[in-house]
C-alpha cells in the first residue's frame, strides 16, 4: 500500500556528528552529471510525452568537469559519481572518466541504467571507474517496460513483454559484462513505487543471497513533473521503507545490521543484510526520514549548474569561473555559496527532474 508521508519544514535538532551541511568540511561527494538525456522514460523520471533535452553544446567540456573536479577536491571532497540522464550515451565518456581518475579520488564511480554495459563495462573499468550502481526497478518484463516508457498499458501484452525481455537481456548481459570486467560489488538500485513494482521487494532482497551485490531500495520521491507527480496528493507512490523491511522479513525472517563502514561510498542508505547472504541490502528512506543533516554531497547539472539539494536547493552557476578561463579559487568560492543554500528539511515535492539533476 503506497503510503505518503509528511517532510516537517524544520529540521530535528542536530546530533554532536552532524557537520552540516552548510560547510565545505561536510562535503564529501561530487555528484557530476554529464548529460541529461536518456535511452529510457522512466514514469518517476519522466512526463509521458518525455522532456525537451537541453541542446548538446549547452554541457560542460570534459575539461570543465574535471576543473570542478578538481576544485572539489582540494576542499575535502574524495568521492566522484558520475550521472545523468544516462551517463553512457555520452560519446566523450571516457575522456572524462579517465580525467577525473587521474585526480585520484579515493572512489570514482557511476550510476547508469547498464543497456550499454555489455559494450563499455571493461572500457569503464581501464579508463578509472571502481564502482557501478545499476538501475533496475521490475524483474517482470510487461512491468518493466510500462516503468521505463519502453510500452504503454495500453500496448498489447505481447508489445509489452516483448520490450520488457529485451530490456532484461541488455541488463542481464551488462551485468556479465561489468562482472567479467571486475565490477564484482555492483550496487542495484530499485525505486520502490506503490501498487506498481512494491510487490517485487523480496524478490530483489533475494538478489543479494548469492551475489556480493547491495541491493538499495529507495522510496520513490516527487521530483518536476513525471508520470506520478500529476495525482501524487490524491494518490501518492511512495512507500516507506519500514514497509518494504517488513514485507522482506516476512520471507526472510529478522534482517541483520551490517555495519557502514564496510560498504563502499558515502551514501545515506541504512544497510542489512539476510542471514547467511554474500550481499546487503539498502535502504534510501529520503520521504520518510530525511537524512538533511548528515548531507554530505554537492550536484552538478551538465550544464554547469552547482545544486545544494535534490529536491529544491538554490542553484549556483559556476560558468563564470570556467570561462574563458578556469579560475579554482572562484569554484571554491561558489561551492561555499551553494552549501549555503542547503534547506535544513527538504520540502515534499522537488522542483527539477530527476534527468537534470543527475539523482
Amino acid at each position: 500500500m503506497p503510503i505518503a508521508l509528511p517532510v516537517i519544514s524544520s529540521g530535528p535538532v542536530r546530533p554532536n556528528f552532524a557537520q552540516g551541511p552548510r560547510s565545505l568540511s561536510a562535503l564529501r561527494l561530487l555528484r557530476l552529471s554529464v548529460t541529461d538525456r536518456c535511452n529510457l522514460r522512466c514514469m518517476y523520471c519522466m512526463p509521458q510525452d518525455g522532456l525537451a533535452f537541453a541542446p548538446k553544446s549547452d554541457s560542460l567540456a570534459p575539461s570543465e568537469i574535471i576543473a570542478v573536479a578538481k576544485a572539489a577536491m582540494n576542499i575535502g571532497v574524495s568521492h566522484l559519481k558520475l550521472t545523468g540522464g544516462e551517463p553512457t550515451i555520452r560519446h566523450d565518456l571516457l575522456d572524462i572518466v579517465r580525467g577525473l581518475a587521474a585526480l585520484k579520488p579515493h572512489d570514482l564511480s557511476m550510476t547508469t541504467n547498464g543497456l550499454s554495459l555489455h559494450r563499455q563495462a571493461a572500457q569503464l573499468r581501464d579508463a578509472g571507474v571502481d564502482r557501478l550502481t545499476i538501475s533496475w526497478d521490475s524483474m517482470q518484463p510487461q512491468r518493466l517496460a510500462r516503468i521505463t516508457g519502453s510500452a504503454f498499458a495500453t500496448d498489447p501484452p505481447n508489445l509489452q513483454y516483448d520490450r520488457g525481455m529485451k530490456i532484461l537481456d541488455q541488463l542481464q548481459a551488462g551485468i556479465d559484462a561489468a562482472i567479467a570486467a571486475g565490477f564484482e560489488k555492483l550496487k542495484i538500485n530499485t525505486v520502490v513505487i506503490g501498487n506498481v513494482n512494491d510487490d517485487e521487494v523480496a524478490d530483489f532482497a533475494r538478489l543479494t543471497i548469492e551475489n556480493n551485490w547491495t541491493v538499495r531500495f529507495i522510496e520513490y520521491m516527487p521530483l518536476g513533473e513525471s508520470q506520478l507527480t500529476g495525482n501524487y496528493d490524491q494518490t501518492p507512490s511512495t512507500v516507506d521503507n519500514a514497509l518494504v523491511i517488513e514485507r522482506i522479513q516476512n520471507v526472510f525472517g529478522q534482517l541483520e545490521s551490517v555495519d557502514r563502514q564496510s560498504e563502499a561510498g558515502v551514501g545515506p542508505a541504512q544497510l542489512y543484510s539476510l542471514h547467511h547472504a554474500a550481499g546487503r541490502l539498502g535502504f534510501i528512506s529520503a520521504m520518510s526520514q530525511p537524512f538533511c543533516e548528515t548531507c554530505n554531497r554537492l550536484r552538478m547539472t551538465a550544464k554547469g549548474e552547482l545544486r545544494a539539494c535534490l529536491f529544491d536547493g538554490g542553484e549556483v552557476d559556476v560558468i563564470p569561473a570556467l570561462r574563458p578561463k578556469v579560475d579554482p579559487k572562484k569554484l571554491i568560492e561558489l561551492m561555499e555559496q551553494c552549501v549555503v543554500e542547503k534547506p535544513e528539511t527538504h520540502s515534499m515535492h522537488g522542483n527539477r527532474q530527476m534527468s537534470q539533476l543527475g539523482g
